[in-house]
């Protein structure tokens, strides 16, 4: 690549270094940028070729046409590939474990629909969790079988025999989706043993992807569990500061990222460069921000756990091995329990929990999460409301449910403020 960050000379050695050190390192020689110690922003649509020849060359590697020699096309058209975009995949690889290639899209769902649409065939089967992200659910539940020709089959993956049953009865799938912990009940779904499942009964064709936007390559590695595809909401812990919209697909092989990177220059679904450049930026971060985080979150969830105003605290930081099944897997799954709380409030309906949203003073009420600054919403009407009641009703997405996001805000005042609100319920 023209920026000379290939998996050649840059990628392998930063191997030996712990993630959180290899995310700054990787990607950006200050050499080759008037030697600036940060990365520069490329703001430009084309790049000039030296010759006429360079640019039929470059052309034939990214359209692999006839021609093509199997190296990296340089630079040709930011709709294909921009330095920016090209750092920020190299430092996606660099702190994912297990991760050999990458690629950055507009959004989280952007990054799923594309993989899903370059991976699955016509005709072809998916097999995902239930629930999902409210978007990935509308996706998976309706487009894919009425626009895309796609089967899909919703499943509670963090049950083991209702998945075997399954892809005994109807597979082989051509694809396993899985999200963990799910979104908004904090399931836990244990990858190796489904990574197992998807080989022993998918006749060499099962992919397995795993949404990781919860947990990040901070405090869970899907690769290293037998996943074949890790993809991201950027926009959350990822970006981490609320103000950029971003997704990642990550595989270990580079035949899967070369067919999603081939859709996403055709479907244009190419990030601008100030957005990986600020991407690139929040990586750098990524793991003091989400240790800190998932502290403050823990200790959160340690004064709410037995208050008498919450049926039920969801927390993964929290199982114990009365828990069974789900502490095993979080136990040797999860390097930690990430920052998302999930309340089911006592005795009480929608407006109970409205009430108690109205009354946050330091929680923002609003979607998303991973930001520095603490989220509080309520998924049956908001994030998840796309979901038929029914589908709804059978996860227990209740009205009386309140997802939370901690942010790096004083552990104490988040708790005080939680506590003054439950007062009104």
């Amino acid at each position: 690549m023209t920026h000379e960050n290939s998996e050649r000379d840059y990628k392998d050695p930063l191997r030996r270094y712990n993630p959180a050190t290899s995310v700054i390192l990787a990607g950006y020689r200050p050499r080759l940028s008037e030697y600036s110690v940060k990365v520069p922003l490329f703001r430009t649509s084309t790049f000039e070729f030296e010759s006429a020849e360079e640019g039929a060359k470059f052309f034939e590697r990214a359209y692999h046409l006839p021609g093509d020699d199997g190296e990296d096309p340089g630079l040709v058209y930011s709709r294909l590939n921009n330095p920016n975009t090209e750092i920020v995949e190299d430092k996606l690889v660099a702190g994912e474990k297990g991760a050999n290639h990458a690629a950055v899209f507009p959004s989280g769902m952007n990054a799923i629909a594309t993989t899903v649409l370059a991976l699955v065939p016509q005709q072809g089967k998916i097999l995902y969790t239930n629930p999902v992200y409210g978007g990935t659910y509308f996706l998976l539940k309706h487009l894919c079988p009425v626009r895309f020709g796609v089967e899909t089959t919703a499943v509670d993956t963090s049950d083991l025999k209702a998945v075997e049953q399954l892809l005994q009865k109807e597979g082989p799938f051509d694809m396993i989706f899985l999200e963990t912990p799910a979104n908004p009940i904090l399931s836990q779904t244990d990858i190796a043993a489904i990574s197992e499942l998807a080989r022993k009964y998918g006749e060499d064709k099962t992919l397995v992807a795993v949404d990781n936007t919860f947990l990040g390559p901070v405090f869970q590695s899907p690769f290293e569990l037998g996943a074949d595809l890790v993809l991201y909401s950027a926009t959350k812990f990822l970006g981490g500061h609320s103000d950029i919209i971003a997704g990642a697909a990550l595989s270990r092989v580079a035949d899967l990222i070369n067919s999603v990177r081939d859709y996403r220059t055709i479907l244009g679904g190419t990030i601008a460069s100030d957005t990986a450049w600020l991407l690139t930026r929040s990586i750098e971060t990524l793991w003091v921000r989400m240790e800190r985080q998932a502290q403050k979150a823990t200790k959160v969830a340690e004064v709410l756990k037995d208050h008498p105003k919450i049926e039920k605290l969801l927390f993964p930081g929290l199982l114990s091995e009365a828990d069974g099944q789900a502490y095993e897997v979080f136990r040797k799954q999860c390097h930690g329990p990430g920052s998302m709380i999930t309340l089911l409030l006592k005795n009480t309906d929608r407006a109970g929990a409205y009430r108690f949203l109205d009354h946050l003073q330091i929680f923002h009420l609003a979607v998303s999460l991973g930001g520095t600054e603490s989220l509080a919403e309520h998924p049956r009407s908001m994030t998840h409301s796309d979901m038929s009641e029914e589908d709804l009703d059978r996860c227990g997405i209740s009205d009386s449910m309140v997802r939370l996001s901690v942010g790096l805000e004083s552990s104490d005042d988040l708790i005080e403020d939680l506590m003054a609100a439950l007062k009104v319920v």
